[in-house]
């Protein structure tokens, strides 16, 4: 079976320029593991998943070795949250991307997920983004349509 045939169509998408307010917003209201970052419509040019969020929202372990103020007041963070909150989706996000094309297999997509470590993949058809399939979706494809 073909990707194109198991993909989830309707991409939520936000701009490089979405403060990453939204983007927590959007990804809390609509139970996503991550947003697709796009230009003009649908050119993809990055993702923001969780882990961006929490390295954006988190410091470092050498920023709390060198700054005394994260062992003696950790509300501190929550002043660096108010400040990260603003920042555009385009500061944060990871911009080298593993895609797929609508003609590939659905199992060749579940191939690539497992070896990236990664649970979605966007599915790009001549530079646009189209839909999006993630390891939900190949696992229905085995149980019900024996891809």
């Amino acid at each position: 079976m073909k990707v194109s045939e198991v993909m989830t169509r309707h991409v939520l998408t936000v701009s490089p320029d979405t403060p990453l307010r939204r983007v927590q917003s959007l990804m809390l209201r609509y139970h996503l593991n991550d947003l697709l970052v796009v230009e003009d419509g649908d050119k993809l040019v990055g993702i923001i998943t969780y882990k961006d969020l929490f390295r954006a929202f988190f410091p470092t372990y050498k920023e709390v070795m060198e700054n005394e103020i994260y062992w003696t007041n950790p509300e501190a963070i929550e002043g660096r949250l108010r400040d990260v909150l603003n920042i555009p989706a385009k500061k944060i996000m990871t911009t080298e991307l593993f895609i797929v094309s609508p003609g590939s297999h659905a199992i060749l997509a579940g191939g690539l997920m497992n070896a990236r470590q990664v649970k979605q993949l966007p599915v790009v058809d001549n530079g646009r983004l189209v839909g999006i399939i993630s390891r939900r979706d190949i696992i229905w494809c085995l149980m019900m349509k024996s891809c």
